[in-house]
Parts: structure tokens; C-alpha cells; sequence
């Protein structure tokens, strides 16, 4: 069978693009096998422009800010944004393929597992299927938006797009790009020239990507922008600073401390929270901001005050270590904890298991031994 739109959506609400996964395909354990392989082979293939995530970019602006005299620029320096409309459907397999090939021949495999990858990729890309209500579909376009490769797949292609394709037919206008990153489909970057020239590039951008399926669109340029998840910004020397952004459909909504779960779970929200809030704003004024409305959010969800207060300082702490040392203690190493651990799901009388285990920890350390 092929795939339909209508046929997995409801039809009062026809989806803008289809989005499935590829779990229970015939294929799913070579698709996990080919993962890590084609993850490293991305990567390599796209070098500086690739972006993990928003941490990452973060980092590299602050490398950015230390190492650029963007001072020099005035008021014409403006930041800019490309996204891809439909990125996965809109791949072209054979392209893919073309793109994954060359990834292959600049990266340091060995050339058999080369050919394994490429063919792996091949059969998994030509054969993805879904099952929905006991049928077998596969899709009639594009890559699909759930396959465990697509995302290593979807980076090269578009790394071999922009940088073999088409920027070698608009260097004039490339150069006046001083910083480009992108995430899977999502591109951030600095500009110098006007904004007639960037109008310009896009509009070229769009025509030589065109033959190969691909078209940007909702693009920004200006002095300030959204980025994933935070709004990046120049400020009077023109040093990029960065905000959190939360887009207006999200409903702040936090899980809820009535909820059957652990204590501890509760206060890790709140936690990581705290810290995800710190980590995306370069300035205090605005950290302190959108912490008293995490707060609020949060005690919205019945979270206490007391608590918040208690774990801000700890949060704000571990925010400082991991910005300082990429997310890792000062040492690089956690300590060894030599308690007994068992892996159970939570239920209510777990306080009680622990009371047990701990009074009988020294008969089991007897029978299995120390190295638990």
C-alpha cells in the first residue's frame, strides 16, 4: 500500500506534513545497528556547521563573542534565521544517497564498512515501512520523519547542498555571512550586508536549491531573533546575548505534584528547570525575570514556594560548574557509591522495601559479595 495523509489523520484537520516512525518496520534493528555509524560519519562530514543542541550553540557563541570585533560593523551587523519547509518529505532519496556518498569518501572508514553503510542506507531509505490497523505502508515522498537515521541522513544532505551545490554559485553574497550553524533543519547566522542583499540570498538561496526539492522559508533578519528555544540578540558593542523564548502555544504547564510519582521526581523538575532557565540567558536582568516566572509557572502546578527557594541557589550553582566545565564536575569524575542499589518501580510502600533492604544489606553483601 501507499501512504496517504487522509488515511492516518483525521480529515477535519489535515496535517501540514505526515509524521511517523519506523519502530515496528521489518528493518527497525539494522536502522539502530547503522545509527552510530552514520552519527560519527555526519558529524565528521559537517564539521563546524553542525549544532547538538541549544547548549552547544551557546557555547560557540560565546567563543564567538571572545575571538570577533563585531563593534566594527555599527548598526548594518544583523542576525539572521532560515528554516527548511518540510525538511523530510522533501528529500529525494537519490540525492540522499549521492550526499551520503560523498560523506562517506571524506570520512576514515574502513572502504567495506563504507559499502555496508552505503547499502544499508539504501535498503532502510527504499523500504521504510509502518504498520497502522494491521496494514503495511510505506511513503511515496521523502525520508521518513521518525526512521532512526533520518536525522544523520537529513545532515548530510543538506551539508552537501549548501556547501557542494550552491554556495560555490553565490560566494559574493556568502561572504557576506560571518557566522552560519544549523540544526537539522533550523539555520542561525550573523550578516553584514543590507537587508536588500540578504532578500537577495535567499531568493537565490531557493532557486538552486529548487532541482534538489528544497525551499527555505520563514526567514528573520533584525537585530534580535528566536532560535530554538532562546532569543538571540545584539547588544550597543554588538556581542550576541541570548534570552529564553517560549512560543505563545506553550502552556507553561508542569507535572502536576498530585500526580503517583516519587518525591524526588518532583524536585528534579524543578531542578532542571531552574537550571535550563539560567543556562539560556547571558544576562542577570533577564535571568532573574524568567526564573520568577518558572516560579510561578511551576507553583501553578502546586510545586511550594519553600521548596523553590530552597533548590534556586543549588541550581544556580550547578549552572555556573556545568558553563564552566561543559556539564561536568571539576575533576571530570563522579564519585563511586558504594550502597546497594535495586532498580524498582515506584509504588507506596517502597519507603518500607528501603527500611528492609537497608536492615538486611549485610546478609546479601555476605552471600553476593562487596563488588555490587
Amino acid at each position: 500500500h501507499k501512504l496517504k495523509e487522509d488515511q492516518l489523520h483525521e480529515k477535519k484537520i489535515p496535517p501540514t506534513r505526515l509524521v511517523h516512525a519506523t519502530r515496528e518496520g521489518p528493518l527497525y534493528r539494522l536502522e539502530k545497528w547503522t545509527k552510530p555509524y552514520l552519527t560519527d560519519v555526519s558529524r565528521r562530514f559537517c564539521g563546524d556547521e553542525f549544532l547538538l543542541d541549544t547548549p552547544d550553540l551557546l557555547e560557540k557563541i560565546k567563543e564567538l563573542n571572545q575571538v570577533e570585533d563585531f563593534e566594527k560593523y555599527g548598526d548594518k551587523l544583523q542576525l539572521f534565521t532560515l528554516d527548511v519547509i518540510a525538511l523530510y518529505p522533501s528529500i529525494k532519496i537519490e540525492f540522499a544517497l549521492e550526499s551520503l556518498k560523498e560523506a562517506l569518501r571524506k570520512g576514515e572508514l574502513d572502504p567495506k564498512l563504507n559499502t555496508a553503510l552505503y547499502e544499508f542506507t539504501e535498503l532502510i531509505l527504499n523500504n521504510a515501512f509502518i504498520g497502522f490497523k494491521g496494514s503495511a505502508y510505506s511513503g511515496k515522498i521523502g525520508i521518513p520523519t521518525g526512521n532512526c537515521i533520518s536525522r544523520q541522513v537529513a545532515d548530510n544532505t543538506l551539508h552537501h547542498l549548501m556547501f557542494d551545490k550552491i554556495k560555490p554559485n553565490i560566494e559574493n553574497l556568502w561572504d557576506l555571512i560571518l557566522f552560519w550553524k544549523r540544526f537539522i533543519d533550523d539555520v542561525f547566522g550573523v550578516w553584514r550586508g543590507t537587508l536588500r542583499q540578504f532578500n537577495l540570498f535567499v531568493q537565490k538561496l531557493n532557486m538552486l536549491a529548487k532541482p534538489f526539492g528544497i525551499q527555505f522559508g520563514d526567514q528573520q533578519v533584525d537585530r534580535s531573533v528566536n532560535y530554538l528555544d532562546v532569543t538571540l540578540y545584539l547588544d550597543d558593542q554588538n556581542q550576541i546575548q541570548y534570552k529564553l523564548f517560549t512560543k505563545e502555544t506553550d502552556a507553561r504547564l508542569y507535572l502536576q505534584t498530585n500526580s503517583f510519582h516519587p518525591p524526588h521526581v518532583f524536585k528534579s523538575v524543578v531542578y532542571s528547570q531552574m537550571i535550563r532557565v539560567i543556562r539560556r540567558n547571558s544576562k542577570d536582568a533577564t535571568c532573574v525575570q524568567d526564573l520568577e516566572k518558572l516560579k510561578s509557572d511551576l507553583a501553578r502546578s502546586g510545586h511550594s514556594m519553600g521548596m523553590m527557594e530552597e533548590l534556586e541557589p543549588k541550581a544556580t550553582l550547578r549552572a555556573i560548574e556545568m558553563d564552566m566545565f561543559g556539564g561536568q564536575e571539576k575533576d571530570g569524575k563522579s564519585e563511586t557509591s558504594n550502597k546497594l542499589i535495586f532498580s524498582v518501580k515506584y509504588f507506596k510502600e517502597l519507603e518500607e522495601l528501603r527500611k528492609f533492604v537497608s536492615s538486611v544489606e549485610p546478609d546479601i553483601k555476605q552471600l553476593c559479595g562487596t563488588d555490587l
